[in-house]
């Protein structure tokens, strides 16, 4: 080898090895906030923290925040704090998960934080995972997929197909749009829509965290997640890794499929705040299309809310009609391109596009019925 080149190999590796010590000391000094909400979740709350006290990243805060839980879950987060000196307890007055999660933000002394629900759990190198990608993409937030574990049953559910490091410009495109609404082949899977919109399965840089807007899922009804990450999102470098890190419980069925009489108003105010914030964005020409997008698929989720309650097949039918006669859900249906939707949603949305709410009623009740047996 000429002396020219053993210089330039050389010097190569230099650089790469003090790159390589510049990664490694960002690594074990940087501290990880981990946000626990935390009611009703005395059956669950033991392994969800146990799973964080076996991380293999070892500078980690643990901040439990007891949003009045009437269980026992306030003793046992008292109790983890006595045993653990990374664990810290919040005690608040209930004002559901989102001023939870605030509550824990608010009190975060970590350069990056990640939500985890009360009755869910991590694998154990989730966050040493997700902090080495981190640093060597300088990513303001690391994605990684989440696992539903049903009693008897676990399901995969990988957010993207690979690895990805996106700039900023092409992380508003693959996830910050996304997170507004689908377009094109997405609504191939109209049930995805809020599959990019959690609190949860992400790492993120603290003060982008507080960027997001908490509001409470009592005045929206759901997607306070979404709110959140429109604003704590915008201008994100982002990086995903493709595992399923993340486990979601899913027992409580009677919860989910529970009717909410207010639901299509909450929902209303929660249309509001995304439009307000698309408006006020400079990204209207971009992402109003996926918004109205959100609309249409959403109207599945209220159609099914309604039929679920006890009132007869008539009035059933004259909510919906109600609600598909909002100027904003027409203008969603007069836009919504159906091309590549799989069947059953190309009947439900030509149903709506028609506003044959009689017809999507009864369609709905034999969803509705389905989803229950598979459910049971």
């Amino acid at each position: 080898m000429h002396s020219t080149e053993q210089s330039l190999c050389g010097s190569f590796l230099r650089n790469w090895s003090d790159d390589r010590q510049v990664v490694n000391m960002a690594f074990e000094n940087t501290l990880v906030s981990v946000i626990v909400p935390v009611y009703r979740t005395e059956n669950y709350l033991e392994q969800c923290v146990d799973s964080l006290l076996k991380q293999t990243y070892s500078k980690l805060e643990i901040i439990l925040v007891d949003d009045g839980s009437p269980d026992g879950s306030p003793a046992l987060c008292d109790w983890f704090a006595a045993q653990h000196e990374n664990v810290r307890v919040i005690h608040k007055q209930n004002e559901g998960a989102a001023f939870a999660r605030k509550s824990g933000l608010d009190a975060a002394a970590g350069e990056y934080v990640l939500f985890l629900d009360g009755d869910d759990w991590l694998d154990s190198d989730a966050i040493s995972e997700c902090m080495e990608t981190a640093i060597r993409d300088s990513a303001d937030c690391v994605m990684f997929g989440y696992v539903r574990e049903y009693p008897g049953k676990s399901i995969l559910n990988p957010l993207f197909d690979q690895d990805y490091t996106w700039d900023a410009l092409q992380s508003e495109e693959r996830v910050h749009r996304r997170i507004v609404g689908q377009m094109g082949q997405e609504l191939r899977q109209p049930h995805r829509i809020d599959n990019l919109s959690s609190f949860c399965m992400r790492l993120l840089r603290t003060d982008r965290a507080r960027e997001g807007k908490f509001i409470s899922e009592r005045i929206i009804g759901t997607s306070e997640d979404t709110i959140f990450n429109l604003y704590a999102l915008d201008g994100c470098r982002i990086s995903y890794i493709n595992r399923c890190f993340y486990h979601y419980r899913k027992t409580d069925t009677s919860m989910i499929m529970s009717h909410k009489p207010d639901l299509a108003d909450k929902w209303d105010v929660m249309y509001g705040e995304i439009e307000t914030y698309i408006n006020g964005s400079g990204k209207t020409e971009m992402y109003r299309t996926p918004f109205l997008n959100r609309l249409a698929c959403g109207m599945i989720g209220l159609g099914l809310n309604e039929v679920g309650s006890s009132e007869s097949l008539g009035k059933k039918a004259a909510k919906i009609r109600h609600i598909l006669n909002k100027p904003l859900y027409r203008e969603a249906f007069r836009q919504l391109d159906i091309t590549p939707c799989g069947l059953k949603w190309k009947v439900s949305f030509l149903l709506c596009k028609a506003r044959a709410a009689f017809l999507l009623t009864i369609l709905l009740q034999i969803m509705n019925y389905l989803r229950s047996r598979v459910a049971a």
